[in-house]
């Protein structure tokens, strides 16, 4: 988000990402999120289940396209890398989420880390079980071992949000 702010009034820049955080916040209450944390430039979240964090993720970027084009000021578009993974974590509720340590919430960050622009990045293994896996395809990058799919919203170059 550094290079997007760049030359842009902080006016605008403070507007766009109070929308965008209220957006993504909607998408995850609709999702049942269950415990979140925000950086200045991300957010991360913890679902019931793979299921709802994966199409989570998807609306986020889904929403992307209205948000670009109603919403923000700024010149430049916004554009996220989503990173899912799924295990068991002990879930505190008195413990907030940066707090959490666990391998499980290091590979999400890191499947996001290694996404592509308007991606949903899981590895495979964990997508294999979904009630719907359709839209993933598979890459050649592998994260923390795991080989990874990715979803695209309607397929193909990730970049097209």
């Amino acid at each position: 988000s550094t290079a997007m702010k760049k030359s842009e009034e902080s006016a605008a820049v403070q507007y766009d990402f109070a929308e965008y955080r209220k957006m993504v916040e909607e998408v995850f209450r609709e999702h049942g999120i269950l415990k979140s944390t925000w950086t200045p430039d991300g957010v991360m979240g913890y679902f019931p289940g793979i299921d709802e964090a994966i199409q989570a993720g998807k609306d986020v970027i889904l929403r992307l396209e209205n948000f670009n084009r109603n919403v923000k000021l700024m010149r430049e578009d916004f554009s996220v890398r989503c990173g899912v993974n799924a295990g068991y974590v002990h879930f505190d509720e008195a413990t907030p989420l940066e707090a959490m340590s666990d391998r499980v919430i290091d590979i999400a960050g890191h499947m996001q880390k290694y996404a592509e622009p308007n991606t949903v990045a899981v590895a495979r293994k964990v997508i294999e079980p979904l009630r719907d896996p359709e839209g993933f395809e598979p890459t050649a990058t592998v994260v923390d071992g795991y080989e990874v799919s990715r979803w695209t919203p309607q397929g193909g170059d990730p970049r097209r949000g």
